[in-house]
């Protein structure tokens, strides 16, 4: 069993501040719904949100697969074949929403 491991300090301050960014968007939403806003404005947000939470959900399976296959590569991983293979995985995984 291998032990699990954690985020890179500037990915997790990336994702940390990605997630700040949503909350302050369903705070928005939760003003604009209080105050009675247009049903069109309210949706309009609400796929901010969305877009913003699937848009953390992508880079955080970023670093899960850069971190698997830094793994299965050790010190012989080419960071230019890593870097490759994440950039058709965001692809991938923007497209899948």
């Amino acid at each position: 069993m291998t032990a699990p491991r954690t985020l890179a300090t500037e990915r997790k301050a990336e994702l940390m501040h990605r997630l700040r960014r949503a909350e302050g968007q369903v705070r928005g939403l939760q003003k604009l719904l209080e105050e009675g806003a247009d049903c069109a404005k309210i949706a309009q947000q609400l796929l901010a949100t969305r877009h913003a939470l699937d848009s953390t959900y992508v880079r955080l399976n970023l670093s899960l697969a850069e971190q698997e296959l830094t793994a299965c590569g050790g010190a012989t991983a080419d960071p230019q074949t890593v870097s490759e293979v994440l950039g058709r995985l965001q692809d991938k995984l923007g497209r899948s929403r």
